[in-house]
């Protein structure tokens, strides 16, 4: 097992990467990885951080799983899961899932339902299929992201180098020879091999791979003075009417994710706050007397726009334009929506 041992280089210490090393331990305990991270965390877009106004741990994004996504629920090891989705609508709940459709597919792919191809609905609904109870259940990150999911897949890397930033490479006949980062060069042996995790804007810029068009989501996080409740008492609601998409609940913490949020970029974070909170407090009935501390994260490279004309940019297999490098990260599957799952699942593709 020693002598079949290889060094693999992994650029980028996102949750593509970090599960590319677990899988590559896996295939043999005796591989040497080493993780190239250019942000001074890894996580990529998924990770946890405390913010010092809210005075919270609170996640870069609310993070969604569902019970379908079995290689996500794998690393996740949680009990924490709810039955139900709940829309709210016409001041009432109302639990008919296939009445939100429309809005349910722009959750998913964070693009308007109308734009996606239907080669990925049918992909989504093979995943789906049979519908019941046990895979509609959802969990949702509560400022756990870090705990849950990265920090455990830390250990499967031999070396982690945070802060190196890829700039450039050199290559010679279709195989990747040197790469060069901000801290210095990388030599990649002759059996080495490479796994590029890199996300879909800094793989165009430095491999010159597809350009993609982006669409944001805008997450706000407010901490109240007492814990909030929902109608039902419940986590977690969908609103399709309103501004906000979805409202989370996590004792004293309120978050709120907007899909393809490119329509609010002309309105400040405060104004953009308020105008949720109001329609926060209006779901219980209550008139809002202030607004508590918040915090606005405004994601503008999210996810690819998932359209049919960015979907057929995807590349159909892990295979680069490099014979010893491999892509992954939920922009590489054609077909599958970018999420936790489809990141999974790339890095494992990316090394079988």
């Amino acid at each position: 097992m020693k002598k079949k041992a290889k060094t693999y280089h992994i650029l980028g210490g996102g949750l593509a990467g970090l599960c590319a090393a677990k899988f590559i331990k896996e295939k043999n305990k005796n591989n040497n990885v080493i993780v190239y991270e250019a942000a001074a965390h890894l996580g990529g877009r998924c990770f946890s951080f405390y913010d010092k106004i809210l005075q919270k741990e609170i996640d870069n994004a609310t993070h969604v799983v569902l019970g379908a996504n079995k290689e996500v629920r794998k690393l996740l090891r949680i009990k924490d899961w709810s039955n139900q989705s709940y829309f709210f609508d016409e001041e009432k709940i109302n639990t008919h899932f296939w009445r939100y459709i429309s809005f349910i597919l722009l959750s998913i792919f964070n693009t308007k339902a109308c734009q996606i191809p239907y080669s990925a609905i049918l992909k989504l609904l093979q995943k789906l299929f049979p519908f019941g109870t046990d895979k509609r259940k959802i969990y949702f990150s509560k400022g756990d992201l870090s705990k849950n999911l990265i920090e455990p897949l830390r250990r499967y890397a031999d070396e982690i180098k945070l802060g190196w930033k890829l700039n450039s490479f050199q290559a010679k006949n279709d195989v990747v020879q040197k790469l060069i980062f901000n801290h210095g060069e990388v030599e990649i042996g002759s059996k080495d091999q490479i796994i590029c995790a890199l996300d879909a804007a800094n793989y165009h810029k430095i491999f010159s791979g597809p350009k993609f068009e982006f669409n944001p989501i805008t997450n706000i996080f407010y901490r109240t003075s007492v814990p909030l409740t929902l109608p039902k008492n419940i986590p977690f609601i969908a609103t399709p009417n309103q501004t906000a998409d979805w409202i989370f609940i996590v004792g004293d913490m309120v978050a709120v994710t907007i899909s393809d949020s490119s329509q609010l970029e002309g309105i400040e974070d405060e104004e953009l706050a308020r105008k949720i909170w109001l329609e926060i407090r209006e779901i219980n009935g209550i008139k809002a007397a202030f607004m508590p501390p918040f915090k606005v994260l405004r994601h503008q490279r999210a996810t690819i726009k998932q359209d049919k004309k960015n979907n057929m940019l995807r590349p159909k297999t892990a295979q680069s334009s490099y014979k010893n490098m491999r892509l992954a990260g939920d922009w590489t599957m054609r077909n599958w929506p970018c999420s936790l799952e489809t990141t999974v699942l790339s890095a494992k593709r990316a090394i079988k």
